[in-house]
């Protein structure tokens, strides 16, 4: 497998197809029962590494994302900004230690 296959995006139209242009898959939820679902698939294989997610999406999903990574080390889920823009306004540094879970 290689490590495009273990790399997966969740979010809006424009994002997966962002990451899709550089052969990482993705999938765009349209309802919360359809984001569960993707989350737990992607959470029980066994060779996923990297879930990266709009904040907007992962905000629907907060409690089951906690809860699904508090069982397992990986893969480790990674808020990122949708095209319109952060939830939050966050500096560099607070976006690089939210990700990566260090203060710089």
């Amino acid at each position: 497998m290689s490590n495009r296959e273990r790399i997966y995006a969740i979010g809006s139209r424009e994002t997966v197809l962002g990451f899709s242009l550089l052969g990482i898959g993705g999938y765009t939820p349209h309802d919360a029962v359809e984001l569960e679902t993707v989350l737990r698939e992607r959470f029980a294989d066994p060779d996923m590494a990297l879930i990266l997610i709009e904040d907007r999406v992962a905000a629907q999903a907060a409690a089951l994302v906690d809860e699904l990574q508090s069982r397992k080390d990986f893969p480790l889920v990674v808020e990122i900004p949708s095209p319109a823009g952060p939830l939050e306004k966050t500096s560099i540094k607070e976006f690089i230690a939210g990700a990566i879970g260090i203060r710089l």
